[in-house]
């Protein structure tokens, strides 16, 4: 009696444990697959940008050059007032 009772108790807990990876695997999978279409999304984004700020300087250099050392100049303040 306490034999069967014991065995049904592992039982269970063999079956809980193995509904648990189950259910961790099926979810880390899914993790896994948005986090790579999330990635592809991002580099896609990226590269279109990479592509319009390519174009806007080719056909205004003067104005990018300009904006570059604007950027620059705004950055070096920010940097220099979190250092003082």
């Amino acid at each position: 009696m306490a034999d069967t009772t014991l065995d049904n108790g592992v039982a269970a807990a063999s079956d809980t444990l193995n509904n648990v990876r189950k259910a961790s695997h099926d979810a880390l999978s899914d993790t896994l697959d948005s986090a790579r279409e999330y990635g592809a999304k991002s580099l896609d984004l990226v590269g279109q940008a990479s592509e319009g700020l390519l174009d806007f300087v080719k056909r205004e250099p003067l104005l990018a050059v300009a904006g570059a050392f604007l950027v620059g100049y705004v950055a070096a303040q920010v940097i220099r007032r979190i250092s003082a």
